[in-house]
């Protein structure tokens, strides 16, 4: 998980016997393990097909930020180590160090403690989509 929350578990045999019982949760279980599916088809589909670590970094940037702001700063609670976003596009921690340094540079973002503020999403985009 990468924004706080909770996990409850329940053996495999009550939760068939539930879904049995209520047709309705059964689909409702199905449509999230599609939605689980396509979100985790989609970041691998992505990271494989993204040449360069600084595109990824973007791709997961603008992931982050995927709402809308009005054309103002977009900010980020930022809860990941640099290591666990290398492990997540698929590099070192010394090439996110660098990659947070050259878009601090670029003003593409800047940090605030642990915020993170998105101050060119335009410019991540065109990155992404170059």
């Amino acid at each position: 998980m990468i924004e706080p929350g909770q996990a409850n578990f329940i053996t495999r045999d009550a939760l068939l016997h539930f879904m049995r019982e209520y047709g309705e949760v059964a689909v409702r279980v199905a449509e999230q393990l599609s939605r689980n599916y396509y979100t985790a088809y989609e970041g691998i589909r992505t990271l494989g097909l993204t040449n360069s670590p600084a595109e990824r970094f973007a791709k997961l940037l603008l992931g982050w930020s995927n709402t809308s702001n009005n054309g103002e700063p977009l900010q980020v609670k930022l809860t990941l180590t640099h290591e666990e976003i290398a492990e997540i596009i698929g590099t070192t921690r010394e090439t996110v160090s660098r990659l947070f340094s050259q878009f601090k540079k670029k003003q593409l973002l800047q940090l605030k403690g642990a915020t993170l503020i998105i101050r060119n999403r335009a410019a991540l985009e065109k990155m992404v989509n170059s």
